[in-house]
């Protein structure tokens, strides 16, 4: 298992994301029963009920037109993308509530309650509701996307890493605690980050005297450090990892 680390980007107005990823769409409660009238609604073909009336012949032909992966009795409507389909299964549909409070249907002054009553891991904004393609053009675009443009989380390296042991012998605190700092979560500052390159710039100097093969499994390492700690300090935001 290896180690990441990552920006605050949110920190950041210039950051691209920043919009999306702070407007919350829904949030899964365990119990909504408060804001029931809110909660998302999932339409469901019953597919047996289907069968039955329109025929095997017909679903198999709208299984293979489809090519939809079905398992189970039921598909859900949102799936079915040709409208003459949605059409014929309308009859078969039945509403399901789920958990999910839908803030766009809720009042203004109602949506801050409903969003801090959901734990952080269940809200759900509208960059999560972005497909990969639109994260990564968005990204490619982002000047706080440090990692070669792929975005403002990379990897550091695997846990076995050779650098923060040769840190550690050349005295470098922040390379030498990337272990710690990621066990407790610390968010290192963008005067942080221009020690950080200070660092990176030791270790490359002093890599050689341990032998090529260290000089090849640092080096990733020390590029995307670099990047990371050019990206924090320029756009003045904090960087840790995990």
């Amino acid at each position: 298992m290896g180690l990441n680390m990552a920006i605050t980007e949110l920190e950041s107005d210039k950051a691209l994301c920043k919009g999306k990823k702070l407007s919350t769409v829904k949030v899964f409660l365990d119990d909504p029963s408060r804001w029931e009238k809110y909660v998302e609604v999932d339409r469901v073909v019953d597919l047996r009920r289907a069968t039955e009336k329109l025929g095997k012949d017909k679903m198999d032909a709208f299984v293979k037109k489809s090519r939809l992966k079905i398992e189970g009795d039921e598909l859900y409507l949102e799936k079915v993308k040709d409208d003459a389909d949605k059409k014929m299964f309308e009859p078969f549909v039945k509403e399901v509530k789920t958990k999910w409070v839908l803030l766009e249907k809720a009042p203004s002054d109602q949506r801050k309650d409903i969003a801090s009553a959901a734990k952080k891991e269940n809200i759900v904004t509208e960059w999560d509701m972005l497909d990969f393609d639109e994260m990564y053009a968005t990204c490619a675009k982002c000047g706080l996307s440090w990692d070669n443009k792929k975005g403002c989380v990379g990897n550091f390296g695997p846990s076995g890493s050779p650098v923060p042991e040769l840190a550690k012998k050349h005295g470098l605190d922040i390379l030498s605690k990337v272990n710690e700092f990621s066990e407790s979560k610390k968010i290192l500052s963008p005067k942080d980050a221009d020690e950080l390159l200070k660092e990176v710039k030791i270790l490359r100097e002093k890599a050689p005297a341990e032998g090529k093969m260290i000089v090849r499994r640092i080096e990733g390492t020390l590029n995307r450090l670099e990047a990371i700690a050019k990206c924090a300090k320029d756009y003045n935001v904090g960087f840790y990892f995990f």
